[in-house]
């Protein structure tokens, strides 16, 4: 069954805060705000020793709760019995569902009423009476979330007062009881098999079943937690289910609940296998390793392009003097050093994106929903990299320099800022700098690569790395094409210190970002850290210069570092998020062309599909410097101002400036892992999204929309 309102993952997160107040979620609504929903336990009789218990849920109309699994978000219904020594409650049982669908998710629940079962067991076993009157009055506590329009989590505690069965209820327990999951015998449905295929592009499990009732199939819902797996998109047909993937991804085994024309099955099966076709060598096989391969090729492009996109070009000039080589050299040891800090810079910018990488992984493994760039979602990263891009300004400003403790000869003197360690730092700082954007072909590389297991994610990444690192070896390699370059010389000093005012204009675009997320108070605690930095940097530039011992070199650079961390600790920005002016509380905005932009939330996106509206929506960050490329030279433009005024086009912008999981869900559903991305929904419909590139044109996205209108009037 079809529902419109969905509840969002903000609305459940918010449902565990208030869960662990001291006052009920209706107190925090207003203590008039009757529940939604109505908890009643009665008793549905004895079986073998057993007492059966019937948890009975009444809502309004338009209200649903939540299954054992609630789908790509919500959360079950939960019991807790405070039971007397000797007895033992069972787990939950959940009738088979029904689900819900909007805002591009599903999920999986109950609407109107229903009843879930629980049975209390006792020591002394069958022929015992273990439920006397005497044992009652029982009590439990009941959680749940309720959703329409929006999510309200619930509680009660309730009270079973009498083993003797309800009798007004008995209707209500026959029709609930037949509804619950069975272990149907082998010739009325048999688990034939799982098995992982390619379809086009994408992976689907398929799911074989036989028996009498394997041809009466209506629905499939998985046990198996969301992982990997597209939930909207499980169709049922012609005995078997096939359950679409988000990647390459399987799970390794997969449970659930069939439900035929007449009754409810548990399934499982053990072990999800690859198809034979897939490990042979025609052309289905061939297409599996081609899409890989492709794949990993788009990664390498866009780890190339990443070098021309916004957030790298502060550090365009770093990569300069590593090509130049140092002054006062010959030719020759130019060369040769060019090629060595190439390589070194290189080391960097593979370095950094390992980290990424492990950082990545560490956070899937935790159960977390994140994406490209996730890392400047982070108030005290944000103080981190700023507090990185100010030390290295002052480096080129001349105020320290990144050397080793020993350096010597006129040669060392010229090339100081050109050491090893000043080339890694480099290569550190361009990545760090470049994971805020997405290039062309890297957000459709991304998007596949943070579906897949972890060791492929590793190899995207180290590509990426590869493809961004490529042009300066290639370059330094090949000093001959190399003569657009003017030969080193005095330029080379003021050049550095243009580009320390550049990282110095990045610094004030940094606080800017902390100020979203922290306002005035986190940006003071970063102009002070950067001043301690200015000072003790300054004091390192007079300690650690030519001639300086070696011991006392490495104690100036400890201590120096220590103070900075110490500094830092007390400084760092705690991470609860201000709203931006944007975020008002009317969900809209008005930009400087007059266009109304609509807030996202996954509800807006289900009343626009009611609607039938076309939705333009903008995922953007305000970290994202080409984000803000594209906003202010297309979406600024006066011809696509005019397409947003069109009855019809709804704009909406997804701020993923700070972390939004339903953000991020919508982001995966796109294959994609990161902004910019620009989609357009045909009168609403998620599943006819048309995927713009990352970079767009007035000219492009003009065309897209007006295609999409004319189409409507056809």
């Amino acid at each position: 069954m079809k529902h419109i309102a969905y509840p969002v993952v903000f609305s459940f997160l918010i449902s565990v805060i208030l869960q662990l107040l001291p006052f009920p979620a209706h107190a925090f609504l207003g203590g008039d705000t009757p529940s939604p929903v109505r908890a009643e336990l009665f008793s549905a009789g004895q079986e073998d020793g057993t007492l059966v218990v019937g948890l009975h849920l009444t809502m309004d109309d338009g209200w649903h709760v939540y299954w054992q699994n609630p789908g790509e978000a919500g959360m079950p219904v939960k019991i807790n019995w405070e039971l007397p020594e000797g007895y033992h409650a069972g787990p939950l049982a959940f009738p088979a569902p029904e689900s819900f669908d909007g805002g591009g998710m599903t999920g999986y629940g109950y609407e109107g009423e229903v009843v879930l079962f629980s049975t209390i067991h006792h020591e002394a076993g069958p022929g015992t009476d273990g439920f006397g009157e005497d044992l009652f009055p029982l009590r439990a506590s009941v959680e749940w979330l309720a959703c329409s329009d929006l999510c309200i989590p619930g509680s009660a505690e309730l009270v079973l007062v009498s083993s003797r069965p309800d009798q007004e209820r008995l209707p209500l327990v026959s029709h609930w009881r037949s509804r619950l999951p069975l272990q149907a015998p082998g010739d009325i449905l048999a688990a034939d098999g799982a098995v992982l295929e390619q379809q086009g592009n994408a992976f689907v499990i398929r799911l074989g079943f036989s028996g009498t009732e394997a041809g009466n199939i209506r629905a499939y819902y998985p046990l198996t937690p969301a992982g990997g797996i597209d939930f909207d998109g499980i169709r049922t047909g012609q005995g078997g289910v096939v359950i679409p993937l988000r990647g390459t991804e399987a799970p390794e085994s997969l449970s659930g609940v069939v439900v035929t024309s007449e009754k409810a099955y548990h399934v499982e099966f053990p072990e999800v296998t690859v198809s034979p076709a897939g490990l042979s060598g025609n052309p289905q096989a061939a297409g599996t390793w081609g899409a890989l391969f492709s794949m990993l090729g788009l990664a390498f492009a866009g780890g190339m392009l990443l070098n021309v996109m916004p957030c790298v070009l502060p550090v365009l000039g770093l990569k300069v003097f590593s090509l130049i080589g140092p002054a006062g050299a010959d030719k020759a040891h130019r060369h040769t050093s060019g090629r060595m800090l190439s390589l070194v810079f290189a080391g960097g910018v593979i370095f950094s994106f390992w980290v990424l990488a492990a950082s990545v992984l560490v956070l899937k493994g935790m159960g977390e929903q994140i994406g490209w760039g996730f890392q400047f979602q982070s108030p005290a990263f944000i103080m981190f990299i700023a507090t990185v891009v100010f030390a290295f300004g002052l480096n080129l400003f001349g105020v320290f320099e990144f050397s080793a403790p020993v350096v010597s000869g006129k040669l060392g003197k010229a090339a100081s800022h050109h050491d090893s360690f000043g080339a890694f730092v480099s290569g550190v700082l361009a990545t760090t700098l470049a994971t805020p954007c997405t290039a062309p072909f890297l957000g459709t590389a991304l998007g596949f690569a943070f579906s897949q297991p972890p060791l492929l994610i590793l190899l995207f990444f180290t590509v990426i790395a590869i493809g961004m690192s490529a042009p300066y070896v290639i370059l330094a390699w090949h000093p001959a094409w190399l003569k657009f370059l003017p030969r080193p010389g005095e330029w080379m000093y003021r050049f550095k210190q243009v580009m320390g005012f550049i990282l110095m204009a990045v610094v004030v675009w940094l606080a800017s970002l902390l100020g979203t997320h922290g306002g005035a108070a986190a940006m003071v605690n970063l102009f002070l850290l950067l001043f301690i930095v200015a000072f003790i940097f300054w004091v390192i530039g007079l300690q650690t210069g030519p001639g300086t011992p070696t011991g006392k070199q490495f104690l100036v650079w400890i201590v120096s570092l220590a103070v900075t961390a110490g500094a830092y600790a007390q400084l760092m920005p705690e991470s609860s998020p201000v709203s931006s002016p944007g975020n008002a509380s009317s969900g809209t905005y008005i930009d400087t062309n007059g266009v109304e932009w609509k807030e996202f939330s996954p509800s807006l996106l289900e009343a626009l599909s009611r609607e039938r509206k076309t939705v333009f929506i903008d995922f953007t960050a305000d970290w994202c410097l080409t984000c803000k490329v594209m906003e202010a030279s297309v979406l600024s433009h006066q011809n696509i101002a005019r397409l947003f005024e069109h009855p019809s086009i709804i704009p909406v912008r997804a701020d993923w400036t700070s972390r939004n999981d339903d953000i991020t869900s919508l982001l995966q559903k796109f294959g994609r892992s990161g902004v910019p991305l620009f989609v357009i929904l045909p009168q609403g419909d998620v599943d006819r999204a048309v995927i713009l590139p990352e970079v767009i044109t007035v000219d492009m996205l003009e065309n897209e929309l007006n295609n999409v209108l004319q189409s409507q009037e056809l």
